[in-house]
């Protein structure tokens, strides 16, 4: 009882199969147990438990479990195996709840009786009969018997052969009663199971396939960060009842081959790439990447572990022992090693600012702290279709970024004048319920820059986002800003080396006036994986 969580407890014992007496709370306790340490590991529970009691219940819930590939996200997410195995609870009290009629032992239908004569017999002759002492009315009986059997024996015999007959006529009858009743039972019990299972999976499913895709656009994603009150995963409501979840995942697809966004984020905010150690994305060092952190033996500033070398100033003392032996054989054996390069030396490494590319994995690194990001994205009606899709898509990715890099970002979307949203793009449930939110509206309205460019600019004077860059993405049909915002621009990229990047997507309508706000301008090219350049 002591591994049965103080919440789970109270929901075991109204069970009518656990909570009638210890040892079924016992067996209740032990069958949760056991549940919760199968679905930890990633496995479905065994059919050969005998919790819950009901093999009929137990074995289509487990089927419906292993149909929607439970397993997987109870090994991944704690918090989906509490939720799981609370409602795993409920649904097996609202079962025995609702076969509690059924589970009664069925009474058997009264008989009638089979010998029509003695149906017809009068109540008072029965009692005549069964009271009657004189031996001319035994010997009248005994031969009205003799007569109706038909010379077939004793009259004792008779009476004594057709009351057996009758009796186990009416035990066959009995028994096709109860039969019937308990296949009715079953089949009652089926459809009470299949009608909960049927409920327990549309319950869980679209939680599930949204859950898979925030785990597929998110790496290393965290139950805990979504977590939007004490109840922990709770799929009745939040994010997992939230629209935008289609157009997510097919914005995640679409990244998949829109490389130049991907490297753009990277390149994206100011500040050093030596950052305190923590877990972060491993680099590798690659040419014409943006500038990175990579392992390099050329700035030596740790030692790591050993290695193999020539290096004299780095080997172990059991290779200084050889070189100082007095034996000639000894020695050799040093020289050896050396012209091999295999002296058993410390592995000394420090970190380079090299061009690099992020790969697959994490690595306990000096974390490159490039500065957070502001974008500034035009949501208006030019934007529509294609160029839409573009933009969304890297919003999405620079969410993405900013929570594998530890990055903060921030969007303003605006529109016409006074139309500026604003949104921090940090993976939270209310972060990510705003983007959901983002990703499933449309772009609509005229083009205002004034309003998301001073805001922005507040925003550089937070110690936070100093060494912000800005991010401006649109389809270039803007009108010129205000004067002085372009020169409240210019003072910040003097004194505070504000960089401000601009991402066109679409033929330019006003390309100067772009090049007036942004210090470096891209042009979006990879129009084959959105469907098609607009017209």
């Amino acid at each position: 009882m002591r591994d049965v969580d103080a919440d789970v407890l109270p929901l075991l014992l109204r069970l009518r199969s656990a909570g009638a007496s210890a040892e079924g709370l016992r067996r209740g306790a032990a069958g949760v147990r056991a549940w919760r340490d199968a679905l930890a590991r990633g496995l479905l529970p065994d059919a050969s438990l005998e919790w819950p009691e009901d093999e009929t219940f137990r074995t289509a819930l487990i089927e419906a479990l292993g149909d929607l590939d439970m397993a997987r996200f109870t090994r991944r997410f704690p918090p989906v195996l509490d939720t799981l195995m609370k409602n795993v609870l409920d649904i097996l009290y609202v079962y025995e709840r609702d076969r509690e009629d059924e589970d009664a032992t069925p009474e058997l239908p009264p008989t009638e009786p089979r010998d029509s004569e003695t149906a017809n017999d009068g109540e008072g002759e029965g009692d005549a009969r069964g009271s009657g002492a004189g031996e001319s009315d035994e010997e009248e009986g005994e031969g009205e018997a003799r007569s109706q059997a038909g010379g077939r024996g004793g009259a004792g015999e008779e009476t004594d052969g057709s009351d057996n007959v009758d009796e186990f006529d009416v035990g066959m009858d009995g028994d096709d009663g109860a039969n019937e009743a308990m296949e009715r039972a079953k089949e009652k019990n089926k459809e009470i199971v299949s009608r909960l299972m049927e409920e327990f999976k549309e319950q869980w499913e679209p939680a599930m396939d949204k859950l898979d895709k925030a785990a597929k656009a998110f790496e290393g994603l965290d139950l805990d960060d979504l977590a939007d009150g004490p109840e922990g995963f709770d799929l009745t409501r939040g994010l997992w009842q939230q629209t935008g979840w289609k157009e997510l995942d097919s914005l995640r697809k679409k990244l998949q081959d829109l490389k130049e966004l991907r490297d753009m984020v990277r390149s994206l905010g100011r500040g050093s790439g030596r950052g305190p150690l923590r877990r972060a994305p491993r680099q590798r060092e690659r040419q014409g990447f943006p500038i990175g952190l990579v392992r390099s033996p050329m700035e030596p500033e740790q030692t790591s572990g050993l290695c193999r070398s020539d290096d004299l100033s780095r080997m172990m003392p059991s290779e200084m022992v050889l070189l100082a032996s007095s034996l000639p054989q000894a020695r050799l054996l040093h020289f050896a090693r050396r012209a091999e390069r295999t002296l058993l030396s410390y592995e000394r490494v420090g970190w380079s600012e090299e061009p690099a590319v992020t790969v697959e994995g994490f690595e306990t690194r000096p974390a490159a702290e490039c500065g957070p990001i502001i974008v500034c994205l035009d949501t208006s009606g030019s934007m529509m279709g294609a160029r839409e899709t573009v933009a969304k898509a890297m919003v999405l990715e620079c969410m993405r970024q900013s929570r594998s890099q530890q990055r903060a970002c921030y969007l303003y979307s605006f529109s016409g004048p006074g139309d500026c949203q604003e949104l921090e793009l940090k993976l939270n449930a209310a972060g990510l319920y705003g983007l959901l939110e983002f990703l499933s509206g449309s772009f609509h309205g005229g083009t205002d820059v004034d309003e998301p460019f001073n805001r922005a600019l507040a925003r550089l004077n937070e110690a936070e986002w100093s060494n912000a860059d800005i991010l401006l993405v649109t389809d270039g049909e803007i009108k010129p800003p205000d004067e002085t915002l372009i020169a409240n621009l210019n003072e910040a990229k003097e004194e505070m080396g504000l960089k401000v990047h601009g991402l066109l997507v679409g033929d330019a309508g006003n390309a100067e006036v772009v090049e007036s706000i942004c210090t470096h301008v891209h042009a979006f090219k990879s129009w084959t994986a959105v469907g098609g350049k607009p017209s």
